[in-house]
């Protein structure tokens, strides 16, 4: 089951159906190519999830990013620069990760071997047309199982 993304719009549209079937302690991985639209999809489920338009940035060079509105929080944390367990703990990564207060949006968890969570769900994002990568619509495909898998599972 795959959703087809045409546009930055869509993508942000997309992410708003997604934050509103979240709930506090969810971890959801993002994984795809740099520039794929991970933040993008970010800005559209904290805009629904915080019930606020909140600016969102990539948060590579700071790993995490804490968004808080309307008593709700998201980590939003990106482990690219990362590559081994010693260099994410001093980031603050497990705190953020098991915050059972918070929405919890990881992008490149697979850059860092052993970091996943015990419970999260996966969001691959790929492009449709791999020659052509600047028109190429987005495919998003959820994988993972148990409750929030189920949750998500008929936006897919």
């Amino acid at each position: 089951m795959t959703i087809r993304c045409c546009s930055l719009e869509e993508t942000i549209q997309f992410g708003e159906k997604l934050g509103s079937r979240l709930h506090p302690g969810d971890v959801i991985a993002l994984r795809g190519h740099l520039g794929i639209g991970k933040t993008q999809l970010v800005h559209g489920i904290a805009k629904t999830y915080l019930e606020a338009d909140v600016h969102v940035c990539s948060p590579s060079f700071t790993i995490i990013n804490r968004y808080e509105a309307n008593g709700k929080a998201i980590h939003h944390l990106d482990l690219y620069r990362l590559s081994t367990l010693e260099e994410l703990e001093s980031t603050g990564y497990w705190d953020a990760v098991e915050d059972p207060d918070a929405l919890v949006l990881i992008e490149w968890l697979e850059q860092v071997d052993r970091a996943e969570p015990l419970e999260f769900v996966t969001i691959d994002i790929s492009f449709e047309n791999q020659t052509d990568l600047t028109a190429s619509p987005r495919l998003y495909e959820l994988q993972g199982s148990g409750d929030l898998h189920d949750r998500l599972k008929d936006l897919f």
